[in-house]
């Protein structure tokens, strides 16, 4: 045993000298970015066409963008988009149930899916390019002729309904959702949660209506990718929708959003709860501002990871916190929000608090270090290869540029604007953007484990209801029938 530890020893020591240390180790830089050629063309019925010939692999996919969102639900039928996306695919065409879609595409190892977010709605296929006729056709009469079958526009809304029920069970979801919810308002689409008695309200005849104000071929924009030939592919699309010419009048704008939340400090009490989800922040920007490549830097360097200050102050010199982050968020079309996020045992929840925000004042008043900068910045430009690794997400990437309006060459700007960031800029934006007058700090858990009530941190405490209304009509032992 001896001999056998001396020579594991010998050996650790020569490679010891044998290797260098991480600080010496050089990389290649990598390499620049580049868009591939992506052909466009608008069909004679106003669809707008980006293709991107690839062939890396056996397949076909594309998307189809819909100038829509859940932006544009109705007060009294929250979710009305949602059920509409859902119900698109899975309600069938004329001749077939979605469950016999769904068994012709599992045989030939395919997938069609649709769905509706906040400000975008999507149908998209995926199949291989043998199978692209068969495919295709089915493709274009989910998005041209969907039937919204009864069946299955009642199941989407007890599913979703059975969901609701459920939404407090999780106090990182609860954070994560009331947080948003406070800063945007609860009286408009951007902070509005679905309910039981909203989604309850939908009909089938909501849904065909919002689906045919929203799906006509000047409003969407369709992009595929894979392994065809262009001339071939765009012939095909055009014969395809030749015969869809359905109008309706422009979409209007997304409504604008409007901040008149009031800061302080907000409690959702979690009685069963052992750990504290807190969320500490304000309204963020919009990608497009000129500030977010410093604004980026910045979190990163407060937040973004393992060597944030954030981290290793909460973390791993105080041991505080679970984790422990920060983000300052920007959005396509609307501001985003900043946001410090931290999971805590109870009785920390204070100290977590405090420490975040001292934290956030030293970003506002010290020019942060020459290593943190530099790390900071290699770790955003780095970020950006994984969103052109692949021919689909680099037409994703491209496709989202034009259905917001941005340049074709926003990544490069952004770039190249971010590389340029420095120390002073760190600190001017900062010193500009983070203003803890306008923090709104929101804890989930339990009061009675807190090491010190909140009011002791700040301003009044203003509770959260999380109660989940349940309309009289529908109540059968506390479920929705």
């Amino acid at each position: 045993m001896k001999k056998l530890a001396a020579a594991a020893l010998a050996c650790a020591v020569v490679l010891s000298a044998q290797t260098p240390a991480w600080k010496a180790l050089q990389y290649k830089p990598l390499r620049p970015l580049t868009f591939p050629n992506v052909d466009e063309f608008t069909l004679p019925n106003g669809m707008r066409v980006m293709m991107l010939e690839s062939h890396t692999l056996p397949l076909i996919r594309g998307t189809a963008v819909v100038r829509t969102g859940n932006l544009f639900d109705p007060p009294e039928e929250v979710g009305l988009a949602s059920v509409t996306g859902s119900a698109l695919r899975s309600g069938g065409i004329p001749g077939k149930t979605g469950d016999q879609i769904d068994e012709e595409l599992e045989n030939i190892a395919a997938s069609i899916e649709s769905g509706i977010g906040e400000s975008t709605g999507t149908v998209s296929f995926s199949c291989l390019k043998e199978n692209k006729d068969q495919v295709l056709d089915l493709f274009k009469q989910i998005m041209t002729t969907p039937e919204f079958r009864q069946d299955k526009v009642d199941l989407i809304k007890q599913q979703m309904m059975s969901e609701i029920t459920r939404r407090n069970d999780d106090a990182g979801e609860i954070a994560q959702r009331e947080f948003t919810d406070i800063l945007y308002g609860r009286d408009n689409s951007y902070g509005w949660s679905e309910e039981i008695g909203t989604v309850a309200k939908i009909q089938r005849s909501d849904v065909q209506g919002f689906y045919r104000r929203y799906f006509f071929p000047s409003n969407i924009l369709l992009a595929v990718q894979g392994d065809f030939n262009r001339a071939a592919m765009k012939a095909q699309i055009e014969k395809l929708f030749a015969d869809w010419t359905a109008k309706q009048p422009s979409v209007p704008p997304f409504p604008p959003v409007r901040f008149t939340y009031k800061p302080g400090t907000y409690l959702a009490v979690k009685p069963e709860a052992t750990q504290t989800n807190i969320s500490i922040g304000q309204p963020g920007g919009e990608l497009k501002d000129p500030d977010f490549p410093a604004l980026e830097v910045m979190a990163d360097i407060l937040g973004g990871g393992f060597n944030s200050r954030l981290f290793r102050r909460i973390r791993t010199q105080l041991g505080l916190a679970y984790e422990v982050g920060a983000s300052w968020g920007a959005d396509y079309d609307h501001p985003g929000l900043f946001s410090i996020s931290a999971s805590t045992p109870s009785q920390n929840t204070d100290k977590v608090i405090q420490t975040s925000r001292e934290e956030v004042e030293r970003m506002r008043n010290e020019l942060v270090g020459e290593d943190e900068l530099e790390g900071a910045r290699e770790t955003v430009l780095n970020s950006f290869v994984f969103f052109f690794d692949t021919p689909g997400k680099t037409l994703n990437r491209l496709v989202t540029y034009r259905y917001y309006g941005y340049p074709k060459d926003f990544i490069f700007q952004y770039q190249k604007a971010v590389a340029a960031v420095t120390r002073e800029d760190v600190l001017r934006v900062a010193k500009k953007y983070l203003d803890p007058a306008k923090f709104i700090v929101l804890a989930v858990g339990n009061p009675k484990e807190f090491g010190e009530p909140l009011d002791k941190i700040g301003s009044p405490v203003m509770p959260v209801d999380l109660n989940i209304p349940i309309p009289e009509s529908m109540r059968q032992g506390g479920e929705p029938k």
